[in-house]
């Protein structure tokens, strides 16, 4: 199809035979005609590779590592073995719209400034039941890279499925860099992509992300380099916006370092919950460096008196599980942004 650019979606895999069959349909099903599906299995345990191997027959490739090789994976499938001129990175237990692919092509092709594109997402759970969120912003708009720059300092906005880059853009930020640390990963492609390219978001829901225990991120926050990094990310995204002269990252700073301490309650909260009292100290020591006055906090301090009677609450730690989920968004686009008119885009 000469005239439509290949879309490469690329599904890293580790053991999760029990939903690759939603997550490649849903990249079976795309309306956009000019797609290539590649899989690449890290060595899985589970019966990944025969559930994979179905969709052979109906164009899906699929490879398989020796050794799990986690977050360089994208690399791997972006720099060996892609063919599209836009990538899609999606996780082996994430769901995509059918309309993803064909919306996000269009708004690059009519704005060749774009390096991504997000799209909006509703959570999942094990169960495939779906947890609706509010949209994090109040309508589908392109916005100048340097603005939204600022906002990965605070939150991170999407998961990879939720995003379609330029491969252009990707290949000059040198792909997806960090392998120690999946969730600073997100955070840090969006980030550098803001800084070469223009970003545009599609406020209709384009993306289901699987949310569960045993998944990648839920594994990272157990290993206490997470924190550290997380620490590490703001300093960094701080170096690289004076160096080159972003403003705005900076000015967010203490905001990041606030919101960062409030987070490891969260993981304390579920380190508790785990009776790992270790890792739930470590969290609630790391989150008072980060911000002092996280100790007047009522959460902290119910999360301290837990660790040291060594009695958990359970359904206090389970009210804070469920906020994330309820809370209510829609905020304003940043600033020198334009809207976009998706029904025009059809």
């Amino acid at each position: 199809m000469p005239d439509l650019p290949l879309v490469s979606i690329l599904i890293p895999n580790y053991n999760h035979s029990r939903y690759l069959d939603e997550c490649i349909q849903s990249a079976l099903d795309q309306t956009y005609p000019n797609v290539e599906i590649l899989l690449l299995d890290n060595q899985s345990a589970d019966s990944s590779v025969s559930v994979a191997a179905k969709y052979a027959s109906r164009g899906v490739r699929i490879n398989r590592n020796i050794i799990n090789i986690l977050n360089r994976s994208y690399r791997v499938l972006a720099e060996q073995m892609a063919s599209g001129e836009y990538l899609l990175l999606m996780g082996a237990d994430d769901a995509i719209h059918p309309a993803f692919v064909e919306k996000a092509v269009n708004i690059m092709q009519r704005h060749p400034q774009v390096g991504y594109v997000h799209g909006e997402r509703d959570f999942m759970d094990e169960q495939s039941n779906l947890i609706e969120l509010d949209p994090f912003f109040n309508c589908s708009f392109v916005a100048p890279g340097r603005s939204v720059m600022p906002i990965y300092m605070v939150t991170t906005i999407a998961h990879p499925a939720q995003g379609i880059v330029r491969r252009s853009a990707f290949e000059r930020i040198e792909g997806y860099q960090r392998e120690v640390d999946h969730m600073n990963a997100d955070k840090s492609l969006w980030f550098y992509l803001s800084a070469v390219s223009d970003y545009a978001y599609i406020r209709d829901k384009m993306c289901r992300i699987r949310v569960n225990t045993n998944n990648q991120t839920a594994l990272t926050q157990q290993n206490f380099q997470h924190p550290v990094l997380c620490h590490m990310i703001i300093n960094e995204f701080c170096r690289y916006a004076e160096q080159h002269g972003f403003e705005g990252v900076a000015a967010r700073k203490e905001e990041a370092l606030q919101r960062l301490a409030v987070d490891f309650l969260a993981y304390a909260g579920g380190m508790l919950a785990n009776g790992n009292y270790e890792g739930a100290w470590s969290y609630l020591a790391y989150a008072k460096i980060l911000w002092r006055g996280v100790t007047g906090q009522k959460r902290w301090q119910c999360l301290m008196g837990m660790w040291k009677s060594k009695k958990i609450d359970m359904e206090y730690i389970a009210h804070y599980d469920t906020m994330f989920a309820a809370r209510k968004r829609n905020y304003e686009p940043p600033s020198g942004f334009v809207p976009i008119d998706m029904g025009a885009l059809q």
